[in-house]
């Protein structure tokens, strides 16, 4: 199923904590990306060699994690209308980073994850609509891949 309009309003409507402190969601993210998915931080060469240890409270952690939660933001705020920011990121992961597309899918699982701990009152129906959101975000950033020629 694909999101609506409606899917990223719903998420919003719980989403003003981590709105107000990208940071520190980022933070939780990636740390819980990072220990449940160990082979994930191969891909973040500045945390490859890193302990779990030394990446909490990590600055440079902390600063890719907030990275990550505003350009989720930044795509739900959008409503659908995501094209320019999702060609954007593809590039970047796809060319740059070397990103294979099936880790956006990983992440998603961990960013639904966060949410339903984190978020006071963040049901089933927010459940829903957030992984809703994250597949259309999946499938389109998919589709930018194939446009790019990036094959994994």
């Amino acid at each position: 199923m694909s999101a609506s309009a409606g899917d990223c309003e719903t998420v919003l409507s719980f989403w003003t904590p981590v709105d107000a402190d990208p940071r520190c969601y980022g933070e939780i993210i990636l740390l819980r990306l990072f220990e449940t998915h160990p082979d994930v931080q191969k891909l973040f060469p500045k945390f490859v060699a890193l302990s779990k240890e030394q990446l909490q409270n990590n600055p440079d952690l902390q600063a890719h994690g907030e990275i990550v939660v505003c350009k989720l933001t930044e795509i739900l705020k959008a409503k659908g209308e995501h094209k320019a920011i999702l060609k954007a990121l593809a590039e970047s992961h796809a060319k740059q980073h070397k990103i294979p597309l099936v880790n956006f899918q990983i992440i998603s699982e961990v960013i639904v994850t966060v949410a339903a701990e984190k978020l006071d009152g963040f049901g089933s129906d927010a459940k829903t609509a957030l992984k809703n959101v994250l597949k259309t975000i999946q499938i389109d950033l998919g589709a930018c891949y194939e446009e790019l020629g990036f094959k994994e």
